[in-house]
């Protein structure tokens, strides 16, 4: 197996979903398109906005504090280290009674991973460009979890594996991330206008890993 991995910083993917209550994508299992499975590496207890109940968000709401003007941000979890999956590259079965040869090769593609989407009563404008109200909300929070660096990485892979009678190969990308999650209300002559719930995953490393399993 070869992989070939050009590293310009380290490789960061950034998933922000700001929801309402009954707002959270329901699309994904984690709440974030990008990611298929979120696992807490030491805080098990730890949730998911997508996994936690119309009390807990109504908690985390209620400890934003007050202000004059701008946005009041609260910091439920910061940076926990998690474990992703971001998705499946292949999945190849054998169901003969000879063993087979995969071949599996990229030409080298240029990666600059970020994502920024907001809903409930917060708003992006359509054409996916961050407006004011979103830019000066990432800043607030970026302010309170530490910032983070965009960048873009290159990768080519090209290797051949043996499948097995009777047996399924998959390559799946993981890695190690942080996510960091509150709640927001945004304050104008203290008056809340806006208010939402945010969820920041932050990619530190990537990985694939091969899984072979038998065929029943």
């Amino acid at each position: 197996m070869k992989i070939f991995l050009k590293v310009n910083l380290i490789i960061l993917l950034m998933g922000l979903t700001t929801t309402g209550i009954l707002t959270i994508d329901a699309a994904s299992r984690t709440g974030h398109k990008e990611f298929e499975k979120i696992t807490f590496t030491y805080n098990p207890e730890a949730k998911l906005l997508v996994d936690m109940s119309d009390s807990e968000l109504n908690e985390m709401m209620k400890n934003v504090k007050k202000k004059a003007f701008g946005w009041s941000i609260y910091s439920k979890i910061k940076n926990y280290e998690v474990i992703y999956e971001a998705g499946t590259i292949f999945s190849r079965s054998n169901n003969t009674s000879q063993e087979i040869n995969f071949n599996y090769n990229t030409a080298s593609t240029t990666k600059q991973q970020f994502s920024f989407n907001l809903s409930g009563t917060l708003a992006m404008k359509t054409s996916g460009k961050i407006d004011v109200v979103s830019a000066s909300l990432d800043k607030s929070i970026r302010s309170d979890i530490g910032l983070k660096s965009d960048i873009s990485f290159e990768e080519e892979m090209d290797f051949t594996i043996k499948i097995l009678p009777q047996k399924k190969v998959s390559l799946i990308v993981k890695g190690k991330a942080t996510i960091s999650s509150g709640a927001n209300k945004y304050y104008f002559l203290g008056i809340c206008t806006k208010k939402g719930y945010w969820e920041y995953v932050d990619v530190i490393s990537e990985y694939y890993e091969l899984y072979e399993e038998e065929i029943y």
